[in-house]
């Protein structure tokens, strides 16, 4: 059976079962805390006079994992130089990094930053064993799939290998773009992706017939422009190729905050009034999944 999980960050990937060429040291994995499912909470209503209350919604939060590790060290400068490149590896700082789990039948990564752990209580009397439990804390709580995927442009067929990330549909050439396509979406949880339109387009709409939500664009996107609409929470966010802020150009009708691909069949439609050569339209997304 494959197990490997790996913490990457700053374009340096460290293993932490097993053998770290990066470190030089020989990490003992003891297991996880946290990597299933999402934390949550419920909304709830209540009236004056009830009793009990109304279940309304839910909502995920920030998913905090733990991992610990043991380290032999023999002697006590051993044990020191051992912490030392330990708290190299997870230095408190503002950028994030990747936990990614490997096993023989998937890949997953979440996004993470330090939290903290790696406190070090030592016990002289049972040896000088390296253990450590690394914090680390996910504000988007949901996994992502490392394996490629890809939605053919053609209707009724699911994801299969090929690069990543997933891009679609196809590139339309001189004709307007008027298109559907429907698709299987695997994952467990909602996908926010990033779409770019490149111009000339005009009355672009993006229609999710599945949730019948729909992003619509008032106006032209010029040609040689390209409108990027970044669905990501913590984005939320439309700009050109200039960094010019267009949130102005999507339609008032717009869900901007709320259009994803769900769980299982999604037919998206894409269509402009017009365009011409070289237009086309992007969307990007990873497949996401509450827990592993």
């Amino acid at each position: 059976m494959t197990y490997e999980i790996t913490y990457a960050v700053n374009g340096t990937t460290f293993n932490l079962n097993g053998y770290d060429a990066t470190s030089g040291l020989i990490y003992n994995y003891l297991g996880d805390q946290g990597f299933g499912l999402a934390p949550l909470h419920r909304i709830t209503q209540r009236g004056p006079m009830q009793q009990g209350d109304t279940d309304v919604d839910f909502r995920l939060d920030p998913r905090i994992l733990q991992i610990p590790l043991f380290v032999n060290t023999t002697s006590i400068d051993d044990y020191y130089t051992a912490r030392g490149r330990l708290l190299a590896v997870f230095s408190p700082s503002n950028t994030t990094g990747r936990i990614t789990v490997t096993t023989s039948t998937f890949v997953r990564t979440i996004d993470v930053k330090v939290l903290g752990g790696m406190s070090f209580d030592t016990d002289p009397k049972v040896g000088y064993g390296l253990r450590a439990v690394i914090q680390l804390r996910a504000d988007d709580p949901t996994w992502y799939d490392a394996t490629p995927h890809s939605i053919a442009g053609s209707a009724g067929i699911a994801g299969t290998a090929t690069a990543y990330p997933v891009i679609y549909p196809r590139t339309y050439g001189t004709a307007n773009i008027n298109a559907t396509t429907s698709f299987t979406y695997d994952g467990t949880w909602l996908a926010y992706p990033v779409i770019t339109a490149l111009g000339p387009i005009t009355g672009l709409v993006i229609t999710n017939n599945t949730t019948g939500q729909v992003i619509s664009t008032a106006g032209s996107i010029a040609a040689g422009r390209t409108f990027t609409y970044d669905l990501r929470y913590g984005k939320k966010t439309v700009y050109d190729d200039l960094g010019v802020n267009q949130i102005a150009t999507v339609g008032a009708s717009s869900n901007l905050a709320t259009w994803a691909i769900v769980v299982g069949t999604n037919s998206i439609s894409i269509a402009a009034s017009t365009s011409a050569s070289p237009a086309a339209v992007n969307i990007v997304y990873n497949t996401r999944f509450v827990g592993i």
